[in-house]
């Protein structure tokens, strides 16, 4: 004879439905695939010269790519929320657009430290199946927003803030003595 042994879990008495997708889930979606383009993009141009004959091509690449993951964000900003759980990948989505269209190394570190500071705007609390998926999502994208700030054009940025540079000689030293 078999012996009967469930395998749904004992707090789960019947089968979790699946996770059923929301607009905002969908275009989150669209944006995490169109900021990893744009991610290999920018690595491409890391590795070329100017006198590379491909170059050209990588820079219009990379300019396609990053008007593609602004239009996603934009739609993203646009998608109405169907459910609480579509509120923290709709942040990061604004946060993917400070990050790529920040011009400062202030505004990377900050911009990069938001998740931690404000946990709950960035997570699903609740321990349901879809907060569980979403929260997936998020650390996905998470990993997304980590690579581009380590792209060398932003980690340039980043780092150049470490040095200290000097002001400028006034320009009445440089005058010529009569």
């Amino acid at each position: 004879m078999a012996i009967h042994t469930s395998i749904i879990s004992p707090r789960h008495s019947e089968a979790v439905p699946s996770f059923r997708p929301t607009p905002v889930t969908i275009q989150f979606g669209a944006v995490m695939r169109d900021l990893s383009a744009y991610i290999e993009a920018e690595r491409d141009l890391e590795h070329c010269d100017s006198w590379d004959p491909a170059c050209d091509a990588w820079i219009r690449d990379a300019e396609r790519a990053r008007a593609h993951v602004l239009d996603a964000i934009t739609a993203l900003r646009g998608t109405p929320v169907c459910r609480c759980e579509d509120q923290p990948l709709k942040h990061l989505g604004q946060m993917a657009q400070m990050l790529i269209e920040s011009d400062s190394p202030e505004q990377v570190r900050d911009i990069l430290a938001l998740p931690d500071r404000f946990p709950d705007a960035f997570r699903c609390a609740s321990d349901s199946p879809v907060a569980r998926r979403v929260n997936m999502m998020v650390a996905g994208f998470q990993q997304h927003l980590h690579a581009l700030a380590t792209l060398e054009n932003v980690a340039d940025m980043v780092e150049a803030d470490c040095f200290v540079v000097e002001p400028d000689t006034p320009a009445t030293m440089l005058a010529p003595t009569a």
